[in-house]
C-alpha cells in the first residue's frame, strides 16, 4: 500500500485487517462448521486425486479428457461435502442484488481518492453490470482515477509464505483475495460485495457443456486450466497448519471458494508496477492487482486506454472513443483470440478483429534434416516447436505458419539455400518466390491439417449455424444454458475460420 496515505478511515481499516489476519477468517460462514467424519472424507477424497496421477502432464486427448472427468468427479463429491463453507451471501445472488450494494460502494470509493466524472454502474442487457455515461463524453477524455491505496494486489497480503508458494502474481492475488473475502472487517468488502457470486469462465462448466467443446481450439487449455486449479486446491489443503500465519484459514478454506477468487482474477485483473523495486531491481516489476471501479466496464473492441501514473500513483482512465449520455461506456482489454476470451473471460466477441485459431507443429528429432530445418527455422525466429495461428479474413495464415509449413517441407538442397540467403526472412511472405513443387506441397500439407481440424469436431458448421439460429428464434427447444450458447457460437466462429482458410489454400493449391 502506499504509505504516504494519511485518509484516517482507511488506516483505520488497515489497522482492523491487520488484527484480523490472526483471527479466524470466517466470514459470512462464521457458524460453519464440518464434523470429523466430513473431514476425513474430503482428505480421502483429496488423496484420491493425488493417487490416480490425475495431475500428470499428457498430450493425447483421450487422455486429457479422462484426466478431466476422473478430476471432476472427485471434486464434485468433495464439493457436496464443504457445501456449508462455500461462499454464499443473498445480498449478492444476482446483478439487481448486487447493486443494493452500489452506494456503499460509491461511499467508500469516494473516501478514499477515487476520481470519476460523468459515469455510473449500472445494469445492462447482456453484460450484466456496467458503467453508464451519465453525459455526453468525448474521445480521451479523464473518465476516472484510481488511487494504489484501493487497488488490491500481493502486496496487501504480507506473508513470505504466500511468495514461497506461489509462482505466478495472479495467484498471488487470488489467494490474496480468498483472504479479504473471509474477513467480514476487510477494507475492500464494499468492493468485494460487487463483485459476482459466480462466473461463465471454464473452471464453473458442468462435464456435459465441457463436451461441447471437443474437437475445438479451446478445449485442450480449457481442460488444463482446469487441472491447474485443482491441484492448486490439493497443494492448498495439504498445506500444514503450522505454515499458515492466517488462523482459521483451513478451516473455512474449500474448493468453490478457491474457483471463485481465481475466476474473479482472471476476468478483472491489470498489471501495474509494484510500490516499490524487490531487492536487485532497478524499477519495480508489475503484479497483478484488482482495481475497484475500473473493473466495472465492459470489454469492445478499440486501443488500450488506461495506464498507471507513477508520478500520482493512481490508475487512470480516457475514454476510448466518444460515448452518448445513457450510452454503456467500454474499454478494450487487450488483443486476445475467443478461445482465450472464452476460457479465461467467460465471454466471447463474434467480430473480434484479433482472432485466430491455432495450429500445433513440431519438428521430429527423428528426421534426418532436424538439424537444418531447426537451423533455419530460429533464422525465421520460429521455435522448433509451437502453436501457430490460423487468422481470419483476408490473411488466413499467419507469417508464422506459412514460414514453418514451408520449412517443413524443404528437401536438403533447398534448405542450405535458405540457411545461407540473405533473404531468409522472404520465406514468412505470401509472395516469396519458391519452386512451384515447393509451393504445392507447402499448400496442399495446409489443406491437409486444416480438414483434419475441421474433422475433429461432432458436428458439421452447417449443423451449428442452423442450431444456433433455431435457438435463437424459439424454433428449437429446450433453452440452452448462456454457457452453451457461448460454446455453440464459438465452435461456428472457429469454424468459419478454418473453412476459409481451406478455402484459400485450395486456391494457392490451383494458382
Amino acid at each position: 500500500m502506499d504509505k504516504r496515505h494519511n485518509n484516517k478511515k482507511h488506516n483505520k481499516n488497515k489497522h482492523n485487517n491487520k488484527n484480523n489476519n490472526n483471527k479466524p477468517q470466517t466470514g459470512q460462514n462464521a457458524q460453519a462448521k464440518l464434523s470429523a467424519k466430513e473431514r476425513n472424507e474430503i482428505r480421502n477424497l483429496v488423496g484420491l486425486l493425488v493417487k490416480e496421477d490425475l495431475f500428470e502432464n499428457c498430450s493425447n486427448p483421450k487422455d486429457e479428457w479422462r484426466q478431466y472427468t476422473n478430476i471432476q468427479d472427485i471434486l464434485k463429491s468433495i464439493q457436496k461435502l464443504e457445501a456449508p463453507l462455500q461462499r454464499k451471501r443473498k445480498d449478492v445472488s444476482s446483478s439487481a442484488d448486487r447493486l443494493a450494494n452500489i452506494e456503499k460502494f460509491y461511499q467508500w470509493a469516494k473516501e478514499n481518492g477515487v476520481h470519476y466524472d460523468g459515469l455510473e454502474i449500472q445494469k445492462f442487457p447482456d453484460y450484466d453490470l456496467g458503467l453508464m455515461a451519465t453525459r455526453d463524453i468525448k474521445k480521451d477524455d479523464l473518465i476516472f482515477s484510481i488511487p494504489r491505496q484501493l487497488i488490491l494486489s500481493e502486496e496487501n497480503l504480507q506473508y513470505e509464505f504466500v511468495h514461497k508458494c506461489f509462482k505466478f502474481s495472479n495467484m498471488r492475488l487470488a489467494f490474496t483475495l480468498m483472504v479479504e473475502s473471509l474477513n467480514p472487517d476487510s477494507f475492500w468488502k464494499p468492493y468485494i460485495d460487487l463483485l459476482p457470486e459466480s462466473y461463465s469462465t471454464v473452471l464453473y462448466y458442468t462435464v456435459e457443456e465441457m463436451n461441447e467443446l471437443k474437437g475445438s481450439n479451446a478445449l485442450s487449455s480449457a481442460l488444463k486450466l482446469c487441472q491447474i486449479i485443482a491441484r492448486l486446491y490439493v497443494n492448498i489443503y495439504n498445506w500444514p497448519d503450522s505454515a499458515i500465519p492466517l488462523k482459521g484459514f483451513k478451516e473455512v478454506f474449500n474448493y468453490d471458494l478457491i474457483r471463485w477468487a481465481v475466476s474473479t482474477v482472471m476476468t478483472r485483473e491489470n498489471l501495474i508496477p509494484r510500490s516499490k523495486p524487490l531487492p536487485g531491481e532497478e524499477t519495480p516489476s508489475t503484479i497483478a492487482a484488482l482495481i475497484p471501479f475500473w473493473d466495472m466496464a465492459n470489454h469492445r473492441n478499440g486501443s488500450i486506454s488506461s495506464f498507471f501514473n507513477v508520478e500520482t500513483q493512481e490508475m487512470e482512465s480516457k475514454a476510448q472513443e466518444d460515448f452518448k449520455k445513457g450510452e454503456q461506456v467500454f474499454i478494450h482489454y487487450g488483443d486476445r483470440s475467443n478461445a482465450e476470451l472464452m476460457t479465461h473471460n467467460g465471454f466471447i466477441n463474434a467480430q473480434n478483429p484479433k482472432d485466430s485459431v491455432t495450429i500445433k507443429l513440431g519438428l521430429s528429432t527423428s528426421d534426418a534434416l532436424f538439424a537444418k530445418r531447426n537451423q533455419l527455422l530460429q533464422l525465421l525466429n520460429i521455435p522448433k516447436t509451437c502453436e501457430l495461428k490460423v487468422l481470419p479474413p483476408p490473411e488466413h495464415i499467419s507469417s508464422e505458419l506459412l514460414g514453418f509449413v514451408r520449412v517443413f517441407n524443404m528437401n536438403e538442397e533447398q534448405l542450405d539455400h535458405w540457411i545461407t540467403s540473405e533473404r531468409a526472412m522472404d520465406l514468412l511472405h505470401i509472395d516469396c518466390a519458391l519452386e512451384t513443387e515447393l509451393e504445392s506441397k507447402t499448400w496442399q500439407y495446409l489443406q491437409i491439417r486444416l480438414m483434419l481440424l475441421l474433422r475433429a469436431f461432432f458436428t458439421t458448421l452447417e449443423d451449428d449455424e442452423n442450431l444456433f439460429e433455431g435457438l435463437k428464434k424459439g424454433e428449437i427447444k429446450p433453452a440452452r444454458t448462456y454457457i452453451q450458447m457461448m460454446i455453440l457460437e464459438y465452435r461456428i466462429l472457429e469454424k468459419r475460420i478454418l473453412t476459409a482458410a481451406l478455402d484459400y489454400a485450395k486456391q494457392r493449391t490451383k494458382a
